[in-house]
């Protein structure tokens, strides 16, 4: 049995915040419908048409990584007949998302109150650019002005460099974990007592969150950390990144226990007592002077033969790598980090797996992102209409 079976969530995620959120729920059993207009969600129509194939697996990808093991309900609830089954769904729903800016939901008759009246113990999540209150509560907001206005960009890069946006989406990511986190808890809630509820996740806020250290360092000293560089702004010593002769390796960090190993691995043992590095503090306040001498140490070799060099002292370090390698890493195989599903047109691929894992009730990906509307008239029975019904609606250009 998965941990969520029997949930059944009803979702009208757009984009990546939302849907992501229902992807992490589904992997472990709940039975997500996707409810998205007649011409496919924001999801679908989010990249420019595809012109070569590289372009076209960064759709595919798109609609995969967010949309996977969920069903596909394409339904028009902007018209009566339409909103009315979307009601008739989240009565027999125990979930209830979306990531629409502040006042869609009000708009099309599906805010909190008009669900809660349909169904009480309904967890009602919703996600947002900037949160449900304060003068900017109604703007339109997307992963990158996450990253923007939190703080993130100016922190990352090296010193003097402009604001660096990270290479992933992190603010919607960061989002999507956290509203999944919300339901999660508001589901144990319900569990307990009975009590449905309403759960606000933004990115603004998430983002926030993903930096907790950093901004509560900022909020107690009244300075703001340095730029990141090549390491991490508040961590002083041998936190960072170094390049080799054919790429980088990372070392998070090198204790007094660990100092005379460092030295001998890199042969640079002539160090190891050297009044300015020889105790973690020396180092510290000496930075500036070691890196210098360890670029060029680190140049003399490969990424791969550090490597081993260092986790033969037991260093704390790990070479710096692409997808290529990532997805290639003996670790990322052993713990399942990478799974596979059958694709309706690429046939047998590979996606990012579960990265929470449970010993008695482990979660599994169930298919692929749904065709648009592919479950239209599954669902539709499910919810008790005839066949003479949905005939109608489709007639009606309502499904």
């Amino acid at each position: 049995m998965l941990p969520l079976e029997g949930i059944r969530i009803v979702d009208l995620g757009q984009a990546q915040q939302g849907p992501h959120a229902a992807v992490l729920l589904s992997d472990m059993g709940a039975d997500v419908i996707k409810v998205e207009p007649r011409t496919g969600d924001f999801s679908r129509g989010a990249l420019a048409p595809a012109q070569d194939e590289w372009q076209a697996a960064v759709r595919d990808a798109y609609i995969l990584a967010h949309n996977r093991n969920k069903r596909s309900l394409a339904i028009d609830i902007t018209v009566p007949q339409g909103r009315d089954a979307l009601l008739r769904l989240a009565e027999r729903g125990d979930v209830f998302l979306h990531n629409f800016r502040p006042g869609v939901a009000e708009r099309l008759g599906i805010d909190y109150a008009a669900i809660k009246a349909r169904n009480p113990r309904v967890i009602y999540a919703s996600g947002s650019g900037f949160g449900k209150a304060g003068p900017g509560a109604q703007r339109p907001g997307f992963d990158l002005v996450g990253q923007a206005i939190s703080g993130f960009m100016v922190q990352a890069g090296l010193p003097g460099a402009p604001p660096q946006p990270a290479g992933a989406a992190v603010a919607d990511q960061t989002g999507s974990i956290l509203l999944a986190y919300g339901v999660m808890l508001a589901l144990f809630v319900r569990e307990r007592s009975g009590i449905g509820q309403e759960v606000d996740v933004s990115l603004l806020g998430s983002m926030l969150c993903l930096q907790s250290w950093e901004v509560t360092t900022y909020l107690l000293s009244g300075r703001l950390p340095p730029k990141a560089g090549r390491g991490h702004p508040l961590i002083r010593g041998l936190w960072q990144i170094f390049p080799t002769s054919d790429g980088w390796i990372a070392l998070a960090g090198c204790n007094d226990v660990r100092w005379p190993g460092f030295c001998r691995a890199l042969g640079i043992g002539h160090l190891q007592s050297e009044p300015r590095f020889a105790t973690a503090q020396a180092r510290a306040d000496h930075l500036s002077e070691l890196v210098p001498i360890l670029d060029k140490v680190f140049l003399a070799r490969t990424t791969a033969d550090w490597k081993a060099a260092l986790e033969a002292v037991d260093a704390i370090v790990g070479p710096v790598q692409s997808y290529v390698e990532a997805v290639a890493d003996p670790q990322v195989a052993a713990n399942g980090y990478i799974g596979e599903v059958q694709h309706p047109r690429r046939g047998r691929v590979r996606v990012v797996g579960l990265p929470v894992r449970l010993s008695e009730t482990p979660g599994r990906i169930k298919g692929p992102a749904p065709e648009l509307g592919e479950h239209t008239t599954e669902v539709l029975r499910e919810l008790g209409y005839s066949w003479e019904q949905i005939a109608a609606l489709a007639a009606e250009e309502v499904i």
